[in-house]
């Protein structure tokens, strides 16, 4: 009994060792021969011993990397590595333990790490569009970047070394633009897609109320399955639009860019109509957007988000304060990058850039060479105020239409009331001559599309900000700015504490009070970054709800602009199985902070 004991505990252990020596060969010999450098470095570096696969049975790390992929509820299902993760999966259960499975997983890893740090953007794809529209508006068309700081070979290296991944996958997201809550959004969306989604509603007319539709049930489930609707008495299949609903209806549009207004109107039902897959597509495109905004968060800073018309400035967390603003038009859009403010100008000169005077003013001259003096705009030698004056009618004004050639004076507009940038201008000097002032043209700040400006930020409330940046800025003596205020006397003030500026594209996000928002893709940059997106079929399937207009239109028309795919296959919900399943989501998921006044207005939603 004995020896037949020995006899195969020595056969196990035979043939154990030619196991283990046969999946170091085999991961030796299908890694060397690898076309991916970090599947050749990675087990080069671990002497290609096996990183997932321990014996017949995962490694602590290979548990890890499977049990994060299977937790994470916000990718698409259409993602390279998931079809990886699958295949993984169906191997193990089948036995697979082999050399071949070990690879597998090392790519799955890589892939599915390169997505958390990287997102599914092709930039590389977005930057040749980018580079189109410079040439196609002759303007200086700009999106910058920064690298996210993580490295998934530094991260798999000092895992081995620890033999766990610790906190490294949550380590590499953002802390920055409420990137962690727009990602629980987003798994509240999916599923609620999963459960069914959400009635459609195509058409049901301008609803006030008091009106009395058969589409009202159907909105009022939309409104609660979304969280705006709240504790109503009233029946859910009531065709009556009541007040405690009007309340929701003006807490959507909000949410959605629109007026505070409770009436369901064109603009109402444009959002109504949409899928709960296209708010999915939007959400996870900005999550990827926030991955490569810089990391680092000043205490003090502004933030501008150009979909959203609106800038922040704060301290820490705390949100000091916040305003409307005008961006570039879609021929002249406000680039995206980072930069730091500097100087505050009290009552600013204009200097007019050469495209406005070939592409806006030289039509004008050519009739009548004084046109603009009337507007307090004159030609000068260089862009120094003091520099020579030129009379406009001694240049021939003919010899630049229709060509490049360029025109060697400078028209700049005096500073005063009727001042393009208004009294006062901050300053961040940067490639694009972009900066953030004030406008005589205060009407266009009640529009809910904002976009009007040639590139720079008109903002609703420059002396707030003013009084604002003196809270960090001794030298900043307001009493006395605001007397000059009263003059046109030109003067510029440096800033002792530099404010960083991030303007930022995010057409969905989360504001301060936890509520999600949704933004029209005013310059068209979430259906070119779709295009090339990571997932095969986002391609396919998100169309762009805005067309950029081309210089021949002298209209910004909005309604075009937000137009959205016509022929969507709506989610019909089954009436009583699949709504007890979203109510359960609804019930689950964290209700958003109300602010003081229960959302009647969310000021910086709009």
């Amino acid at each position: 009994m004995k020896q037949n004991l020995k006899n195969i505990v020595l056969a196990s252990l035979f043939l154990s060792l030619p196991l283990s020596a046969s999946l170091k060969d085999d991961i030796k010999s299908i890694a060397t021969k690898s076309k991916s450098s970090f599947i050749k470095s990675s087990y080069s570096t671990n002497l290609y011993d096996p990183i997932w696969i321990q014996g017949n049975s995962l490694s602590p790390l290979g548990q890890e990397l499977l049990s994060q992929i299977k937790s994470d509820k916000t990718f698409a299902s259409d993602l390279p590595f998931y079809k990886l993760y699958t295949s993984v999966k169906s191997d193990l259960k089948n036995g697979k333990y082999n050399a071949t499975t070990e690879l597998k997983l090392m790519k799955l890893y890589k892939s599915y790490m390169d997505y958390l740090i990287k997102g599914g953007i092709n930039w590389k794809n977005f930057d040749k569009d980018i580079a189109r529209l410079k040439k196609k508006y002759n303007y200086n068309v700009g999106w910058e970047r920064a690298t996210p700081p993580y490295s998934s070979k530094k991260i798999l290296t000092n895992a081995i070394l620890s033999n766990t991944f610790g906190d490294a996958f949550t380590k590499v997201e953002p802390k920055r633009f409420k990137y962690k809550k727009l990602k629980k959004y987003l798994a509240r969306y999916i599923a609620i897609k999963n459960s069914g989604g959400w009635p459609i509603v195509k058409s049901a007319g301008t609803l006030k109320v008091g009106s009395s539709s058969a589409a009202i049930p159907k909105i009022r489930k939309r409104l609660k399955i979304v969280g705006d609707l709240g504790n109503c008495g009233t029946s859910m299949d009531s065709t009556i639009y009541d007040k405690c609903m009007a309340k929701a209806v003006k807490r959507f549009r909000l949410r959605h860019g629109l007026k505070a207004s409770s009436v369901i109107d064109k603009s109402t039902r444009r959002e109504l109509a949409k899928p709960v897959s296209y708010y999915i597509r939007k959400m996870r495109l900005n999550l990827d957007r926030i991955k490569w905004i810089k990391r680092d968060e000043a205490r003090v800073r502004i933030e501008l988000n150009i979909p959203a018309f609106r800038l922040y400035l704060y301290d820490g967390k705390g949100l000091v304060t916040t305003m409307r603003v005008i961006t570039g038009k879609p021929d002249h859009p406000t680039p995206i990058f980072s930069d730091v403010m500097t100087t505050v100008v009290v009552n600013p000169y204009w200097r007019i850039p050469e495209s406005i005077v070939r592409n806006e003013m030289l039509k004008h001259l050519i009739k009548d060479p004084h046109h603009y003096e009337r507007q307090h705009k004159y030609l000068y030698k260089d862009w120094d105020p003091n520099s020579e004056k030129i009379n406009p009618a001694t240049v021939n004004w003919k010899q630049y239409k229709g060509n490049k050639k360029h025109i060697p004076y400078h028209f700049m507009q005096e500073p005063g009331s009727r001042n393009a940038l208004g009294k006062i201008k901050f300053l961040f000097p940067n490639k694009y001559s972009v900066y953030i002032h004030d406008t005589p043209g205060k009407r266009y700040f009640f529009r809910d599309v904002r976009a009007f400006s040639h590139g720079c930020m008109r903002i609703q409330k420059p002396r707030e900000l003013l009084e604002a940046l003196a809270l960090y800025n001794s030298n900043l003596n307001v009493d006395s700015i605001m007397k000059r205020l009263g003059t046109n006397d030109n003067e510029q003030i440096g800033l002792r504490r530099r404010i960083p500026v991030d303007i930022v594209y995010l057409t969905s996000f989360v504001d301060d009070y936890g509520n999600l928002h949704f933004r029209r893709d005013i310059y068209g940059y979430d259906r070119m970054q779709l295009k090339g997106y990571l997932s095969s079929n986002a391609s396919v399937s998100a169309k762009s709800n805005t067309k950029v207009k081309s210089k021949k239109h002298k209209k910004y028309n909005t309604a075009k602009k937000d137009k959205v795919v016509k022929k969507v296959k709506s989610n019909k919900i089954t009436p009583k199985k699949v709504e007890k399943k979203v109510a359960k989501v609804v019930k689950k998921a964290k209700a958003p902070v109300k602010n003081k006044n229960g959302y009647e207005v969310i000021e910086v939603g709009y």
